[in-house]
């Protein structure tokens, strides 16, 4: 490990701004928790063949066994046993030793200070390695622990020497680890990560999307992490990074936080933030790149298409008077803490396009079976009792307003929670009423969504495959 992160060095500079009754940072081997594992021990076993197909590596998977249909009650009975197959087959792969488990609070660590400060740890991602730390506060809720992404500001260097040489990113970092334990005030988890490669900078590059998934997954296998609280939120870069997580993955998380950020309208389209809470916080005289310009357009348009759809859209920009690119960062996290992740909503709005050069598969309850052949792709997908209504557009050849969509298909996917699965789904495209469908249970189609994105919320029983030129 390079001699900066050892954790010495971080916790020195971080204490030089941190209140003397307060120097308790330091990082520490993270215990197990045993009430959690022993819940988790209670729960029933899926069928054998599906533990083993959770515990191979998902290129070797291939399709789930276990095509039978299910009625309302063992579909509703299977997802704590497909859950428990998950964690278990994820322990099978290693997923439970890739990264510590669930820490010490920081009221814990006042109680009984660590005597050894000790090294962060390291995610790696492919050739790349994500240094973080994981620190915890407050009391758990019932339904498990929020989960906060806590991203740094500073960005990329081409010139740095090395992938964690830029000492701007290591300064940013160490600010967010005192924040951590001086601004933030809900109780949670926080992951607090480095930038990967300071040469590259940019928290919406694949690398960290991925590092990103690999956490909220463990988190929610290992660290009994309730689903639909968890929340992304960075300064200034790291801003740049929640506001575009929240345009092009808002499925993964309940609300984001900017700070000392803004981001154009075409990196982060606001019409797909609709099922997600999304803040700004911008200093009036933050003018540098136009940012308090560009946080004042982000907000029209979504209170523009919050008038159109009144059902969606929970977003402030709030301009701070008299800041600049400093701001008062306390009040966002606790707005985005009393936000809920609502998995499937009535409606789902999707541009689909490249989020870097990956392209999501997934949207809430709507899944494509491949990448499209011409992007940006308009989707939308109304629910109204046991019909639905989807919308599938392309930009005009001449550049002037939309076409439907000249072929491919979307995957519906459906629950006993959203409709009557017992009776016939009736299905529109761009106004065209397609055969209506009987929406079966399937063990299969419950496995292969639990594997997706081992989330019990996205865990759903039913599919129908429907073109999108009917």
């Amino acid at each position: 490990m390079l001699p900066w992160l050892h954790f010495t060095a971080v916790r020195h500079a971080a204490m030089g701004i941190l209140h003397p009754a307060m120097r308790i940072l330091p990082v520490i081997i993270f215990a197990l928790v045993t009430w959690a594992q022993a819940a988790r021990a209670q729960s029933p076993s899926a069928p054998a063949s599906l533990q083993q197909w959770f515990a191979t590596p998902a290129e070797k998977r291939g399709v789930p066994p276990g095509e039978r249909v299910l009625s309302k009650a063992e579909a509703a009975g299977m997802v704590a046993k497909l859950m428990a197959a998950c964690r278990e087959g994820g322990k099978a792969l290693g997923w439970d030793k890739a990264q510590p488990p669930l820490p010490p609070t920081l009221e814990e660590l006042q109680k009984n200070p660590p005597k050894e400060p000790l090294r962060p740890s390291a995610l790696k991602i492919g050739e790349f390695t994500m240094p973080y730390v994981m620190l915890a506060k407050g009391e758990k809720p019932k339904t498990g622990w929020p989960l906060f992404l806590c991203l740094h500001g500073g960005g990329g260097n081409d010139q740095a020497q090395g992938p964690h040489a830029w000492e701007v990113n290591t300064r940013e970092w160490q600010a967010q680890m005192a924040l951590f334990e001086r601004v933030y005030a809900p109780a949670g988890i926080y992951f607090i990560p480095r930038m990967a490669d300071d040469r590259k900078g940019r928290w919406y590059l694949d690398h960290n999307q991925a590092a990103f998934e690999q956490i909220i997954r463990d988190s929610i296998l290992y660290r009994d992490v309730d689903p639909n609280r968890v929340y992304l939120m960075g300064i200034s870069e790291g801003g740049y990074g929640a506001i575009r997580f929240a345009g092009n993955r808002p499925d993964r998380f309940a609300a984001t936080n900017g700070m000392a950020a803004a981001e154009p309208l075409d990196t982060s389209p606001p019409e797909n933030m609709r099922n997600v809470a999304m803040r700004i916080d911008i200093g009036e005289k933050d003018t540098m790149f136009d940012r308090v310009g560009l946080a004042r357009r982000m907000g029209e348009r979504l209170g523009e298409l919050k008038k159109d759809d009144p059902g969606g859209y929970d977003f402030l920009v709030n301009v701070q008077p008299g800041r600049g690119h400093g701001i008062d960062y306390a009040e966002g996290p606790k707005w985005i803490a009393q936000r809920t992740r609502n998995p499937l909503p009535q409606r789902v709005v999707w541009t689909v396009r490249p989020f870097d050069k990956t392209v999501a598969l997934q949207r809430y309850w709507l899944a494509l079976p491949e990448a499209p052949q011409i992007m940006p792709l308009y989707l939308t997908a109304t629910l109204s009792g046991n019909a639905i209504a989807i919308t599938a557009e392309t930009n005009a050849a001449d550049g002037k307003g939309r076409t439907p969509a000249a072929g491919g298909s979307i995957l519906v996917r459906l629950s006993d929670a959203m409709l009557d699965l017992d009776q016939p789904v009736t299905i529109s495209v761009n106004g065209k009423a397609i055969a209506p469908a009987k929406a079966e249970r399937r063990l299969s189609v419950m496995a292969r969504t639990m594997a997706e994105r081992c989330d019990p919320h996205y865990t759903l029983p039913a599919e129908i495959t429907v073109p999108l030129a009917p």
